[in-house]
């Protein structure tokens, strides 16, 4: 890949902006359909994480720092009724490179904010968009403050995906909060566990502060956009940023330390089972391929934990790669949605066996946490049934 210091490159790649609605419960609603931009396995992980939320409300701190290298940080992001994207923190001579924005502005403010008690107080001079998807994307406003030079960087497949679906996507979001609100009301009403009713205060809180803040919602364009890749050269570090192909969205952006090795992936490789509602299935697998060419060990993905070695970046791909197949075959033979569903299950999937694949996301899923409602069982089983639907849908998609 040839790397252009000023970012423009020569290759254009067209983006598809079709996307069907699905509405399968309160979240996948808001954001598998008026979003999609969360799989079944981030809502089944935040319905659990619920619980630890609901004690969290004095706590204004969203994020929870992690070293990866000299200069490089993990923003793992805390749970939340409206999830925030994890984000990379890169401290290079004189300013700081943040990737991805979160889901409000309040969000990203937050995490600035303890970039400057935690970290450095240094600017911010960059932020990446890794993707268009509403949780890395609505808090770019908060970097646009009067007086000071935020650029914001992104593929310019990415800026055309934001500019024609994000405000609509978020106004969608918002006439659905109210009714989902009065479920969480009628919940607490009904219920008799104490714990059950500080779950349903908390997340209406937080679906009443999200919708309040959102009413006024600005979407900020990128100003710095790219097709092939841009490079922020620094003393302290060079930073490549990479389009390699089409995987979880048109216009994934991949942040490349190669003197940290260290990579910042967005939701194109995270510790999550992925998101195919936006997502091209028989690309993904060759944009990771050409991704893992490149000499890194710390992966800081958009949601899950940071990873230290490429095994969950290799399950995801060969996961992908496995389903895509199994549907592709399954759509040749006559069988619809429903018997595939019933047919690919977590037990049939080969590759989610290999290096405990399942028993990882199995993991990150549970976390311990308790569960509030029935729909909790089996969520890997959920995430598959979502992913075939996607990948069913999408197959034709290049």
């Amino acid at each position: 890949m040839n790397h252009h210091p000023h970012g423009h490159a020569q290759v254009h790649h067209r983006p598809h902006n079709h996307v069907e609605p699905t509405r399968r419960d309160f979240l996948r609603s808001l954001m598998g359909g008026a979003l999609a931009g969360a799989s079944v396995m981030e809502l089944a992980w935040h319905r659990a994480a619920w619980a630890r939320a609901a004690g969290t409300a004095a706590d204004a701190k969203l994020f929870d720092l992690e070293k990866a290298a000299d200069g490089v940080y993990f923003a793992k992001a805390r749970p939340q009724a409206m999830i925030n994207c994890n984000g990379a923190v890169f401290v290079r001579s004189k300013d700081v490179v943040v990737v991805d924005a979160h889901s409000k502005p309040s969000a990203a403010a937050s995490l600035v904010a303890q970039i400057r008690r935690e970290i450095t107080d240094k600017p911010v001079r960059y932020v990446v968009n890794t993707h268009f998807h509403w949780d890395h994307t609505q808090g770019d406003h908060a970097y646009r403050q009067p007086g000071e030079k935020v650029d914001i960087i992104a593929t310019n497949a990415t800026k055309k995906l934001m500019s024609d679906l994000s405000v609509a996507r978020m106004k969608e979001s918002l006439e659905q909060i109210p009714p989902q609100i009065e479920k969480m009301r009628k919940r607490a009403e009904g219920s008799t566990s104490a714990a059950e009713k500080d779950f349903c205060a908390e997340q209406i809180r937080q679906l009443e502060a999200y919708q309040a803040e959102m009413k006024n919602f600005t979407l900020e364009l990128p100003s710095i956009t790219f097709d092939d890749s841009y490079v922020l050269h620094d003393p302290a570090f060079d930073l490549h940023l990479e389009f390699h192909g089409h995987a979880h969205t048109a216009g994934d952006v991949f942040v490349f330390c190669p003197q940290r090795r260290a990579i910042a992936t967005g939701d194109a490789s995270h510790g999550w089972v992925p998101n195919l509602g936006d997502g091209y299935p028989h690309s993904w697998p060759t944009t990771i391929d050409e991704v893992m060419k490149a000499d890194f060990k710390y992966v800081l993905g958009g949601h899950g934990p940071m990873q230290s070695d490429r095994v969950v970046m290799t399950n995801q791909r060969n996961y992908i790669e496995e389903l895509t197949g199994k549907v592709e075959e399954g759509k040749r033979d006559g069988l619809t949605v429903e018997e595939m569903q019933k047919r690919f299950t977590v037990q049939s999937l080969r590759t989610l066996h290999s290096n405990n694949y399942a028993e990882f996301l199995a993991r990150i899923q549970s976390e311990g946490h308790p569960r509030f409602s029935e729909a909790d069982d089996a969520p890997l089983q959920q995430d598959i049934n979502s992913n075939i639907r996607d990948i069913y849908r999408n197959l034709d998609r290049a």
